[in-house]
């Protein structure tokens, strides 16, 4: 038997521990450590990504997984149809510019900043013959098709699109195909027979089409070279109202009806055949949103299969292994209570004062359970806290009205300042560390909402000439004296989605939020947070929404498993990756125990064990 050596010209490496770089794909090597050789191989597999901030189906898609777009769709009760537009990032989505006319299942191609929208139905359910185009902020009208049509397929680019079958305005099945060349659509080849609520992917010249509904749900898959149909190898499983992205060479289908069959399955395609994957779905998923991504890294959202939802999954076939962003369960706190303040990190927190009832009460955080110790001079809630689990400055809050109090933590005392506050507030907003903090907005006896900046330097309150720009109580604050940010919160109007930027001596106007709340907690930095749960307008609804925030634009993140308001969140040192939540208030009561970490997404490489067998 020939040796390795022999065969490929080097000997087997002897490691005392796996390899680390992406560079150890398809290598092998021995590790003395476990006894065993290794090698490390790529593999399909599908992660959850954050929701969409409306839940939809029949919605179309344009893009790449980490520049996706959603457009169409029915966001609603059947048959209703939507304008929204939202944008993907690779972490969440934001609201994008609106479509020109409601409608869904139509067609989608392009990328995130060169889209393209073609058909689909209004509600009264008639087909469309509309085009139109999107430039990364705003879409305007192009070309209309030469049969309007619905429950259709499509794939290229703005300026080098097909579409292909679906339903013309008479609800009939059709074949016909057309081309798009930035401006005018003119006949393609037409599919061997009719079809409806199939996949095409790839480009114009190089289509790849496969699955829908004809007379029966179909297995079929054809190839088009820009002029001609031709069967290729069948799908295993049959598919309509599925997804699909990828090449004619690198593609993938999945999820689908009918049920359970297609489900949650995944096939791939080489350029001749269809193939089960072992990669799964996390959820059933048909009639969704899917992006015009390669084969090895795509993205569908929206799902119908279960009642509408907005779940977002990513795909990817990868030598690395990907665990999506999400929140899991940590340690509880010892009191139950809601209006509590929180700071530190996700390792090193520290929770103070709250209800019910009015507290004083502090807790320490060290990854993985909370331990009680001295209580703060003057209990009470709805205050702030800017710094971390050994040196902070808790400031406001009710005790029992709007205080000014100003307490110093050591990391075992809490020490009451000589001055506090010189505007008395509750529900105020505080970010910064215990020697250089700023204490935004809250509530007053009178008048209700605080437009007051005030900044610490480690001994005293400041109050800035320059003052928020709305007058907000229950809002939220993370970053530093001189780079922070506030949110959120109920202004004069109700429920604001309004951002506020700190640079230190002047507040300017941030990304609006996709979801406006109150008494929510963040995490992070300035161009880098988290926000999460909170009150939805006009506030007798909680929320277990989540959303980041990169600097200019909000964006969704998975969301807690338990709603809540009035929680803790982090501060000094803490980021959007490693976040936590603990205590607040449940919908319909009682205050809780329960602490979340957030943990952003990660990789790691997918080692194999060789083994004989």
């Amino acid at each position: 038997m020939s040796e390795y050596k022999t065969i490929f010209g080097k000997a087997v490496k002897a490691l005392a521990s796996d390899p680390t770089d992406a560079g150890a794909e398809g290598q092998i090597w021995y590790n003395t450590t476990t006894g065993s050789f290794r090698t490390v191989l790529s593999v399909g597999s599908w992660s959850a990504g954050a929701n969409l901030n409306t839940a939809i189906y029949y919605n179309s898609g344009a893009g790449i997984q980490t520049a996706a777009l959603s457009f169409q769709g029915t966001a609603g009760p059947n048959p209703t149809t939507t304008t929204q537009t939202e944008e993907y990032n690779g972490s969440g989505w934001s609201i994008g510019g609106a479509l020109p006319a409601a409608r869904r299942a139509g067609m989608g191609a392009g990328i995130q900043t060169a889209a393209l929208s073609a058909g689909g139905t209004d509600i009264p359910g008639t087909a469309q013959t509309s085009t139109d185009e999107y430039d990364g902020s705003t879409w305007t009208a192009g070309g209309s098709l030469s049969t309007g049509r619905r429950y259709t397929a499509g794939c290229g680019t703005q300026t080098a699109a097909i579409i292909n079958g679906g339903q013309n305005p008479g609800g009939t099945s059709i074949s016909d195909t057309e081309e798009y060349d930035g401006s005018t659509w003119t006949s393609g080849g037409a599919w061997p027979k009719a079809i409806r609520q199939h996949v095409l992917l790839g480009t114009q010249t190089a289509t790849l089409g496969s699955g829908g509904y004809s007379t029966t749900t179909e297995v079929e898959a054809y190839e088009y070279d820009g002029s001609t149909w031709t069967a290729t190898g069948d799908m295993n499983q049959q598919r309509y109202v599925f997804q699909g992205f990828g090449t004619q060479t690198i593609g993938v289908v999945c999820g689908g009806e009918p049920q359970p069959a297609a489900a949650n399955k995944t096939e791939t395609y080489d350029g001749s055949t269809f193939s089960n994957s072992p990669a799964n779905l996390g959820n059933p998923t048909a009639q969704a949103g899917y992006g015009k991504s390669p084969g090895t890294a795509g993205i569908i959202f929206g799902d119908a299969s279960g009642g509408t939802t907005g779940q977002t999954e990513e795909y990817n076939l990868s030598a690395s292994v990907i665990t999506a962003a999400a929140w899991s369960s940590g340690g509880n706190l010892n009191t139950a209570r809601w209006g509590v303040a929180g700071g530190g990190t996700q390792t090193a927190a520290i929770a103070t004062g709250g209800e019910t009832p009015r507290t004083g009460v502090t807790e320490l955080y060290d990854g993985t359970s909370w331990t009680e110790v001295n209580d703060l001079n003057t209990a009470r809630n709805q205050l702030a806290l800017a710094g971390n689990q050994t040196a902070s400055v808790a400031f406001g809050g009710e005790a029992p009205g709007p205080s000014t109090a100003t307490e110093l933590w050591d990391g075992s005392t809490w020490t009451s300042n000589p001055t506090g506050l010189n505007t008395a507030t509750r529900e105020n907003a505080g970010f910064g560390t215990q020697t250089a903090a700023v204490s935004a907005g809250g509530f007053a006896a009178s008048p209700p909402y605080l437009t007051v900046t005030e900044t610490w330097n480690g001994s005293a309150w400041s109050t800035s000439p320059n003052s928020l720009p709305t007058g907000t109580g229950q809002l939220s604050g993370i970053g530093t004296a001189t780079a922070g940010l506030v949110m959120g919160g109920y202004a004069p109007g109700g429920i604001a989605g309004n951002t506020f930027e700190w640079d230190g001596s002047a507040w300017t106007v941030g990304g609006t939020m996709n979801t406006p709340r109150a008494n929510f907690c963040g995490s992070g930095i300035q161009t880098n947070g988290i926000i999460a749960g909170g009150a939805l307008p006009p506030g007798s609804t909680y929320t277990n929404a989540a959303e980041g925030y990169d600097g200019s634009v909000w964006s969704t993140r998975p969301g807690l498993t338990t709603t809540r308001l009035d929680q803790a969140g982090l501060g000094e040192g803490s980021t959007a990756d490693n976040a936590l939540v603990a205590g607040g208030y449940l919908q319909g009561g009682p205050s809780t125990t329960a602490t979340e970490e957030f943990n952003g997404e990660t990789t790691a490489l997918n080692y194999k064990t060789i083994t004989t067998s």
